[in-house]
């Protein structure tokens, strides 16, 4: 069964039709918190769910420390099962020394600390891509060797920078969702995945070490979004790699990583 470690299903009526869509493949579901939600009615939503798997968030913006304090106990209680930061829509680099406490705390508990990397979703045009490539993930991957480090999207579209950190680390991982948006037809889907496979096999030809670090993933954030597909991100898999190897990615590295005390 599948572990899909990257969704932002923040309430009941998206986590239904997920698990809809899902038809029975999917047996863990990651959410990702958005340091804009209300975390405490997510946290509230997904104690209510033994498939469901909560990621905590920090807001740069706010007082780091108590936030911290508060995902310490959460880590503490196993309500949570990693972080993840939102560079480019927050400005900050994941290098940058406020990230420092962050990283610590993920490694004490020894849990992932995601970052949002590569294309930004902005409606409202403040975002900054600069903050969000995944060159910036390294610096701090080389400072804290034991921080297991996730670079969501596979950094799209810089799927090259992406591998060439996950390579060179290794307390670096990275996903494949998110890249799929639903487009206005069936063959705009298909070409999309099409394309998709295409530069994850030029990305592996050049790093093929790092097959072992990648994890299934569909961003899926309601069918009022055109983040709302997972059948084409399982497809995905079953093109690029051979059988021997999905094990990995659709479940057995992220038991490992999120799972494993």
């Amino acid at each position: 069964m599948i572990v899909d470690i990257h969704t932002h299903i923040y309430n009941e009526k998206t986590y239904k039709t997920y698990f809809t869509k899902a038809k029975n493949k999917i047996s863990k579901v990651l959410v990702m918190a958005w340091y804009k939600e209300n975390f405490k009615d997510l946290l509230d939503f997904s104690s209510k769910k033994d498939d469901v798997f909560l990621v905590g968030t920090v807001d740069i913006e706010k007082n780091i420390e108590e936030q911290l304090q508060t995902l310490e106990k959460l880590f503490q209680e196993k309500r949570i099962v990693g972080i993840k930061l939102y560079p480019g829509y927050q400005y900050f680099y994941p290098s940058g020394e406020k990230i420092f406490p962050i990283a610590e705390l993920c490694q004490k508990y020894n849990k992932p600390l995601i970052f949002h990397s590569g294309d930004i979703y902005d409606e409202e045009n403040k975002a900054v891509l600069k903050y969000a490539l995944p060159i910036h993930t390294d610096e701090l991957a080389v400072r804290f060797p034991k921080c297991k480090i996730i670079i969501s999207h596979f950094g799209f579209p810089y799927y090259l920078e992406t591998a060439t950190v996950v390579c060179k680390n290794k307390n670096v991982f990275t996903d494949i969702s998110g890249t799929i948006d639903v487009p206005d037809s069936e063959k705009g889907t298909k070409n999309l995945l099409n394309q998709y496979a295409v530069d994850l096999r030029r990305a592996l030809s050049y790093f093929p070490n790092i097959k072992n670090k990648i994890m299934f993933g569909s961003d899926y954030s309601g069918e009022d979004t055109s983040l709302r597909d997972i059948e084409p991100y399982i497809k995905l898999v079953e093109q690029v790699f051979p059988k021997k190897e999905r094990g990995s990615v659709f479940y057995g590295l992220a038991e490992r990583l999120f799972f494993d005390d």
